[in-house]
């Protein structure tokens, strides 16, 4: 794909790689092109590879992630992720070549076995018929079960019914190097948004900590898979812990739930994150699909309150100056008067939303975003489906 515009020549990036690679092996692009796709036949597609396990092991799986699974688990099949390719290490060049991702994002494998017009023109000016060669690197191997396991794998006795099932353990290759390519980015993204020099200086964002980082391969990665090597042989494991839970004492509110009881630093970085959403120029349906999430998200967190109270002895809240509203919502002593009137619900989404601005303006200050009519009542209105929700749930 090579054009003029203004006099200036524009390479595509398909062909500024084999030029590179070509050059590299002192060699013409024709030459280096038709070397590599002779050799697709020696890789095969794969999600799981036994070599992450010991690198003597050729047990190797490619999961079906067409068909995404409806439940909630992450799997290598509910996760968008490529594939890893299990090569020789000789053959790796060929495996660089069929992953390697074009201006539109998608690799050159995807568009070979696309067969659109996407690489025609770039190969046939290469000197190279386009068919002779999509059909070379399409002898790449794929779904190749495998018909037996090896005794290096892990294995364990899984229940099933009255006994057990002997299941053998392969590593999640593709899902452990996108874990790894996600918290590279999200380390980015926190690099830069404590360094006052960038353009993404004070913009929220996450880290994971507690990560144990594994290399496989030794000083040769490549002798285990393509992304093995590509990521130089590390993947990082999640911390698979049960949580550390510190029981804290919540505060009766005296006058004000929202303003009694309710910790700002509890939420602060959940309203920074809105604020984020606010200021984003551009107005679509996935912009005001996370504004709504954050503010759900907000509302949740507030609702946790609301139940520990709740679950105090009854009565509690005959010693406070608590307003009606407040009390019938938040003491189960009038968990009756709760269902059964429906003057207070509108004062509790007043109050409610009354704090939400309050808390947004006060952690924002002069940058905040003044919210309009029509907002203001939508988010209203996202309360008041709050509030409703959690009385069908008692009842």
């Amino acid at each position: 794909m090579v054009y003029f515009r203004n006099e200036v020549k524009i390479v595509s990036v398909f062909s500024d790689y084999v030029q590179s690679e070509a050059d590299r092996k002192n060699k013409t692009k024709k030459e280096w092109l038709l070397d590599i796709a002779k050799n697709a036949d020696k890789c095969l597609l794969a999600t799981h590879i036994g070599r992450f396990t010991n690198p003597d092991v050729t047990v190797n799986w490619q999961a079906d992630i067409k068909d995404k699974p409806a439940e909630g688990y992450v799997s290598t099949s509910s996760v968008s992720c490529n594939n890893d390719v299990f090569v020789a290490a000789n053959y790796l060049a060929t495996a660089s070549l069929l992953q390697q991702k074009l201006e539109d994002g998608k690799t050159v494998y995807e568009h070979l076995q696309a067969d659109d017009d996407y690489l025609k023109q770039d190969i046939a000016d290469i000197g190279v018929d386009y068919v002779a060669v999509r059909n070379a690197l399409l002898e790449v191997k794929t779904h190749e079960k495998p018909t037996a396991t090896d005794t290096r794998l892990k294995q364990v006795y899984f229940p099933v019914g009255d006994g057990y099932h002997l299941l053998t353990v392969l590593p999640p290759s593709s899902l452990m190097q996108e874990v790894r390519l996600r918290i590279r980015a999200m380390e980015d993204n926190a690099r830069q948004a404590c360094d006052k020099k960038s353009e993404k200086y004070g913009n929220v964002h996450e880290r994971i900590y507690n990560l144990t980082q594994m290399k496989f391969g030794g000083t040769k990665p490549q002798n285990i898979s393509f992304n093995n090597n590509r990521l130089g042989g590390r993947c990082y494991m999640l911390p698979s812990l049960p949580p550390t839970v510190v029981g804290r004492s919540i505060a009766y509110p005296r006058k004000d739930f929202f303003r009694d009881t309710l910790r700002l630093g509890d939420f602060r970085y959940l309203f920074l994150q809105l604020h984020s959403c606010y200021i984003d120029k551009r107005n679509n349906l996935v912009i005001r699909q996370k504004i709504r999430g954050v503010e759900q998200t907000i509302m949740d967190r507030v609702m946790q309150s609301v139940y520990v109270l709740r679950q105090k002895d009854c009565g509690w809240s005959d010693s406070r100056s608590l307003g009606k509203a407040q009390t019938i919502w938040l003491d189960d002593k009038y968990k009756k008067e709760r269902h059964e009137e429906d003057s207070w619900q509108s004062d509790v989404v007043k109050d409610f939303l009354a704090w939400l601005m309050s808390t947004y303006e006060w952690i924002l200050k002069r940058d905040k975003i003044l919210l309009g009519d029509g907002e203001l009542k939508a988010l209203s209105r996202e309360i008041y489906v709050l509030v409703k929700e959690d009385l069908q749930k008692q009842w």
